[in-house]
């Protein structure tokens, strides 16, 4: 008979296999963004997984539950990613799957509620079960925010529009108020996650303020000068 932390490990490993396979189906499918490929979904889950711990150990919160949720998050990419339209509901997409994979790993119908409830708001904050807010949300929120914000979205980000320099420097003058934003008003649900996601904002901000630079000099000198 395992052990109840036993057990709960191998409610996470079902949920990480599930997961895998999810993203080996959708790997061999054509990919519809060169970019943001089913292979960098599964990265981005295993990250926001890993962020989700460290935000549910500073917060005190139920690890499993936070980092299963997280790993599920966007399992909805792999399934849907090539529907018109799927990304706004990807979230309520996501806690329908989600909802089997993991009463099947052992995890009991309050728990599953919590986790897809997390899973359903952490888009638009909305969802369709009539169930309220809880503390799972707020970590799956952050975990993904951070993420997003993260050293490699910069990389991400340059590599969308690498062939035109000045459509870069334009998308990128968007991002650069849009971050100004966020780092005036703080706009993560947990402590953690705020510390993690104000790091990652300032990270950003020289980056893509340095590259906007270099686009704007990137010109013909004029004559005289």
């Amino acid at each position: 008979m395992p052990s109840r932390d036993g057990s709960r490990v191998v409610r996470v490993v079902r949920v990480v296999e599930y997961v895998q396979e999810q993203h080996r189906l959708a790997a061999a499918r054509v990919q519809f963004d060169p970019v943001f490929t089913a292979d960098y979904r599964y990265e981005h889950t295993l990250r926001v997984a890993h962020y989700g711990r460290l935000i549910a150990d500073e917060e005190g919160l139920d690890r499993e539950l936070c980092v299963a949720a997280c790993l599920l998050h966007d399992v909805a990419y792999f399934a849907c990613g090539d529907r018109e339209g799927w990304w706004d509901d990807h979230g309520r997409m996501g806690a329908e799957i989600s909802r089997s994979v993991l009463l099947g790993a052992g995890f009991s119908t309050e728990e599953t509620n919590a986790m897809c409830h997390a899973i359903a708001v952490h888009v638009d904050g909305k969802a369709d079960d009539g169930l309220p807010d809880g503390p799972v949300d707020n970590v799956v929120s952050d975990a993904d925010n951070v993420d997003r914000f993260s050293a490699l979205r910069i990389v991400l980000w340059c590599m969308t529009e690498r062939e035109d320099l000045e459509k870069m420097a334009g998308m990128l003058r968007e991002r650069l108020a849009r971050l100004y934003k966020y780092r005036d008003t703080s706009p993560r649900k947990t402590k953690a996650g705020q510390r993690l996601f104000a790091e990652r904002v300032a990270l950003q901000i020289p980056f893509f303020e340095a590259l906007v630079r270099d686009a704007d000099i990137t010109q013909p000198p004029i004559r005289g000068n």
